[in-house]
């Protein structure tokens, strides 16, 4: 109850109105007895939804446009609790009034209504202070939210002032640190810190006086029963209406079970960097999310270039087949192994065995993708090459094949047909007496021409395959073809041949008459010598076969590039090959005064016998 001290002026504010403006409440006054409103602030107004007119009679008792009891019900005007008080002189307090304003929204308010009274106790007038209960139902059912949140959080949830006693404990802090909330709350928060972590707690409390947040800070706490923890902590400061820190808030996670599995991975990654094969894993959008050291070495990239990459385009992979297809078995059967092309850091080009093993979560999704590589790119080479020299191998044997073969035909087939003419050329000769004698003449000429083209393909079959080299051996095919290649080529060529050579595996002595014949030819079209020396020797281990000449020489450019095999002529590169199969050597040394070519075959009776072998299959390959 409000007591003035005078009844006149009790309602009239006169130049004090602006005094109700600074009122944090709606509120307003009526006159004693009719109840008609003498003055109102503009927060009255904004919860009526209209503005009454000071002093009219039919605004009585409230400004409202409408009222309600707080059950729905229609409240007339003149059962307000204004009303009630003007007749009943009895205060009304957190009494719910519901308005609604002109435009049909309603609002639920809260009032508190007390009779003026004059000196002499006389009722001259009501006041009523109201305002919004929304607010304060949001704060509250908000309140009302958070606190079930933080109970049925499953993070621990403490709350503490600033010099460290626990003022809230939530029920995942009971569970996990195993202390009630009963015994927790009033005692210090090193309650659950470890003796050796009591210097991070202090730090902490400095930081919060600071106002600072302390975010995912990973420690160790201790349970009830002494059981070590690892958590996780988010530490927020609290602060009272006035913005200053007077405690924190507390989320503490427990991870003991990740930072276990942490442990476990990392041993795991240690024992992966051990390996040699490049091992990375790969996310459902093939980006890298493990990236061992192995694969560091391999392709050259650091962790941190690699992570968060997508391996296809990282390694602008070559695959075998289309990726769709590589993905379609991979999700058909876990598994998929092949052979991929990758590009290191450097630019480099390599060859690896792939092996990739999906991975699935508990719905059997597609998780992750573990990728195994081996490095193959020298066994690759050593297996082209290989090829590649088998593949030699087999032309130079067909190639002996068809010059044995085309010396047959020149020998057995032209060779014949040019006897049999020359033969009956022969008996016209003998009969020219019946000839003009320009026909006696171009008989004659015939016969003659017949003679030379004989002994020019006995020639030519001789050298592309000499029977000599079958039938007498080595020695005899060397003599007779170094002797036809002086005469032809008018370079003064020698050799030098062993008394006791013997015969030695065919597959030796093709490989030498062809690497003499190669190196005469050479000296013949590009050295420019006037002669040329072929020598022959053997020890109880080697055979050797030099060839020498006194011409030009080979420049330092050219012998490099042979020596390197990156730049070789046919007749060069088959010599090289020839030797390689039996498992010799061929040496060139060249100056301004001349060129040597040493070749060395191994003579060991282990050699000797694999020779024969390739000899008797080559001869039973020609045979068929």
């Amino acid at each position: 109850m409000v007591r003035l001290p005078a009844a006149s002026d009790l309602l009239n504010l006169g130049d004090k109105t602006f005094l109700i403006e600074l009122l944090p409440v709606a509120a307003y006054a009526v006159r004693a007895p009719d109840g008609v409103i003498t003055w109102f602030n503009s927060q009255a107004a904004k919860l009526w939804g209209r503005a009454p007119v000071v002093g009219d009679t039919d605004e009585r008792f409230c400004g409202a446009y409408k009222l309600y009891h707080a059950n729905g019900a229609h409240m007339a005007h003149c059962d307000t609790p204004v009303a009630l008080a003007l007749r009943t002189g009895v205060s009304v307090h957190e009494e719910e009034v519901v308005i609604e304003k002109p435009d049909g929204s309603r609002v639920s308010v809260s009032v508190h209504v007390d009779p003026i009274r004059d000196k002499d106790d006389a009722i001259v007038g009501v006041v009523n202070f109201f305002y919004d209960l929304t607010e304060r139902r949001q704060a509250q059912k908000t309140s009302s939210l958070l606190a079930a949140i933080v109970d049925c959080s499953d993070d621990a949830i403490v709350s503490k002032s600033l010099d460290g006693t626990i003022t809230s404990w939530n029920k995942s802090a009971e569970r996990l640190f195993g202390y009630t909330a009963g015994e927790a709350v009033g005692q210090h928060i090193a309650l659950i810190v470890p003796p050796d972590r009591r210097r991070e707690e202090v730090t902490i409390l400095e930081r919060l006086r600071r106002g600072e947040r302390v975010d995912h800070f990973e420690t160790v706490r201790v349970r009830k029963d002494g059981t070590r923890l690892d958590v996780a902590l988010t530490i927020s400061p609290l602060r009272d209406a006035a913005g200053s820190v007077i405690g924190a808030s507390k989320v503490a996670r427990d991870i003991t079970e990740r930072k276990r599995a942490e442990r476990a991975l990392a041993e795991q990654a240690r024992l992966l960097d051990l390996s040699g094969d490049a091992i990375f894993v790969r996310d459902a959008a093939d980006r890298v999310a493990y990236w061992n050291k192995g694969a560091w070495g391999l392709y050259g990239y650091t962790n941190e270039e690699a992570l968060g990459r997508v391996t296809h385009e990282l390694l602008r992979t070559k695959f075998p087949e289309p990726l769709e297809s590589i993905k379609k078995q991979l999700h058909r059967d876990d598994r998929w192994t092949g052979e991929l092309v990758h590009i290191k850091k450097d630019g480099t080009e390599i060859v690896v065995v792939s092996r990739w093993a999906l991975d699935r979560d508990n719905l059997g999704n597609p998780k992750s993708i573990l990728e195994t590589n081996t490095d193959i790119t020298q066994h690759k080479k050593a297996e082209r090459a290989i090829k590649e020299s088998e593949f030699s191998a087999r032309l130079l044997q067909l190639q002996d094949q068809e010059r044995r073969r085309m010396a047959r035909e020149l020998h057995d087939g032209v060779g014949q047909l040019l006897a049999a003419i020359g033969i009956n050329a022969s008996r016209v000769v003998r009969e020219k007496q019946n000839l003009s004698p320009d026909a006696a003449r171009c008989i004659e000429e015939n016969c003659k021409l017949i003679e030379n083209v004989a002994t020019d393909i006995r020639t030519v079959s001789y050298l592309l395959h000499p029977p000599l080299l079958d039938e007498m051996g080595l020695q005899s095919a060397l003599k007779w073809y170094i002797d036809g290649f002086a005469e032809r080529s008018k370079i003064a060529a020698n050799v030098e041949l062993p008394v006791d050579l013997g015969r030695l595996p065919q597959e030796y002595e093709l490989c030498l008459f062809r690497i003499a014949q190669e190196c005469l030819t050479n000296i013949h079209r590009h050295s420019g010598s006037s002669t040329a020396l072929v020598r022959l020797w053997r020890t109880p281990a080697e055979i050797k076969l030099e060839v020498k000449d006194e011409g030009r020489g080979i420049n330092q450019e050219i012998q490099s590039k042979i020596a390197s095999s990156a730049s070789a002529g046919v007749g060069l590169r088959g010599m090289l090959e020839r030797v390689k199969q039996i498992g010799g050597t061929l040496a060139i040394h060249s100056n301004g005064n001349g060129t040597s070519v040493l070749v060395t075959l191994p003579l060991a009776e282990e050699g000797e016998m694999k020779a024969e072998e390739i000899l008797k299959k080559e001869r039973a390959t020609s045979q068929s």
